[in-house]
């Protein structure tokens, strides 16, 4: 037993050397707290982290598609210079001057164009709200995700002591039968039973060992600290008492309808398919423009302008089926919108109706367990009564049953907080756990890059 205790200790000792070592590659930045708060973690969520760069770059590139299109049906000023030297023919008309320079500022404006512009502006302004609402619901999820990365971690420290608790009990019972073995108070077939049983439970508690590694390291690329493990985390107070369950679910229902980002950002992509569409009618529309020059010359001819202002009508007259091509295809975009947009409402639906019964579910469990609780606390007092008075000879499965508990509390009371989050999340609820994010942090964040 001596023997095995160091050897645990030495992987022990190890495993938290590993956890404390910073990554040569982030060292400039700020280490992480001692302990861990589910607060702090929440907060390092932001748009420096790639899945939501990702988002950022998009919105970002509506932004500027925007502004393209408010530039088409502006003011277009450019100006033209030449500097040229000429061999002019004798004649008593032209001057003969070998400068032939020209200076020359324009002006051209669409005046109108029977709804191409008004249509391309619909779809840039549909298409900015579309990413900017994509963004919210994958910043929701992103700070569900880590929400979820955090309590694996204390679940995979807690099922490591758990773990750790039968693996010691099951060593003592094998240590035992051993002894009784030898002095031929246990048979063959029993004592590898133990055997086996202590090797089950010493696999397990190094699968509960690696997953401390592997959920310490998820969590860390979750707040964009890659290499920065933490080696203690402060398990969260979480009180859902003042959440109420709904009784029927469709009360939930409405609310998604209406708020829910998803659903919002594939009814703006809705609206850009038909804006698509008007654009697409209106391709043939006349255009309207204006113009203005204003030039100075050199050499002076007879038909030199100083000024020159006018109106100038563009009508299409036939384009082969174009028009009724991108009309063609304009619609069947439309009607792949709806379709997607019927798909994922019926989607998030479900995902709503699945929650609410799991939250359901869970506080039935969580009754159970409470009464669990009460049995296992008088167990645990009456094993070790029976220890001080010498009738039982360990505590252990009575610790191992504790741990088991524990697990299974800390594992429904993640799930039920889990569960909310993305109810929140599902419902556009901004205040979600304990920050609030505006489109105009989003849009900040856009303008940034």
């Amino acid at each position: 037993m001596n023997g095995l205790s160091v050897q645990y200790f030495h992987r022990s000792l190890f495993l938290l050397l590993l956890f404390s070592m910073p990554c040569l590659l982030w060292a400039n930045e700020a280490a992480l707290p001692v302990p861990l708060t589910l607060e702090f973690a929440l907060g390092l969520a932001s748009a420096d982290h790639p899945e939501l760069q990702i988002e950022v770059a998009e919105l970002a590139r509506a932004k500027a598609e925007q502004q393209r299109v408010d530039a088409e049906t502006g003011v277009n000023v450019a100006l033209f210079g030449r500097l040229r030297w000429v061999d002019p023919p004798s004649s008593p008309i032209i001057q003969e001057s070998r400068d032939d320079h020209l200076i020359k500022l324009s002006l051209e404006k669409s005046l109108y164009d029977f709804g191409r512009s008004t249509a391309k502006e619909n779809i840039t302004l549909a298409e900015r709200n579309q990413r900017a609402l994509i963004y919210l619901d994958t910043f929701a999820r992103h700070r569900i995700s880590i929400m979820a990365a955090f309590f694996d971690v204390l679940l995979a420290d807690q099922a490591y002591a758990r773990d750790t608790e039968e693996m010691s009990m099951t060593f003592v019972n094998s240590d035992r039968a051993r002894e009784r073995n030898e002095l031929g108070q246990l048979s063959d077939i029993e004592l590898m039973e133990t055997r086996s049983l202590f090797q089950a439970s010493r696999l397990r508690q190094a699968r509960s060992e690696a997953a401390q590694r592997t959920t310490r390291a998820r969590l860390a690329d979750l707040l964009n600290r890659p290499g920065q493990l933490s080696e203690e985390l402060s398990i969260p107070r979480l009180s859902f008492s003042a959440r109420k369950l709904p009784e029927d679910v469709h009360a939930w229902f409405a609310e998604l309808e209406q708020s829910n980002p998803q659903l919002r950002a594939l009814m703006a992509q809705q609206a850009s398919a038909k804006a698509q569409l008007s654009l697409a009618r209106a391709d043939n529309n006349p255009v309207l423009s204006g113009q203005l020059e204003v030039s100075e010359f050199t050499r002076t001819f007879g038909g030199n302008d100083n000024w020159r202002a006018g109106i100038s009508l563009d009508v299409p007259l036939f384009d082969g089926g174009r028009s009724a091509a991108l009309q063609a295809r304009s619609r069947a975009e439309l009607r792949k919108a709806e379709a997607n947009l019927e798909q994922q409402r019926r989607v998030l639906r479900q995902e709503l109706l699945d929650t609410w019964t799991e939250l359901q579910t869970l506080q039935v469990e969580k009754q159970s367990l409470a009464s669990d609780q009460e049995y296992r606390d008088l167990y645990l007092d009456l094993r070790r009564a029976q220890y001080e008075l010498e009738v039982a000879s360990d505590l252990g499965d009575a610790m191992v049953s504790m741990s088991v508990l524990r697990y299974r509390v800390m594992r429904a009371d993640f799930a039920t907080a889990l569960a909310w989050a993305r109810i929140d999340a599902l419902l556009g609820q901004e205040d979600g756990i304990d920050e609030k994010l505006t489109t105009e942090r989003v849009m900040d964040a856009s303008a940034d890059r």
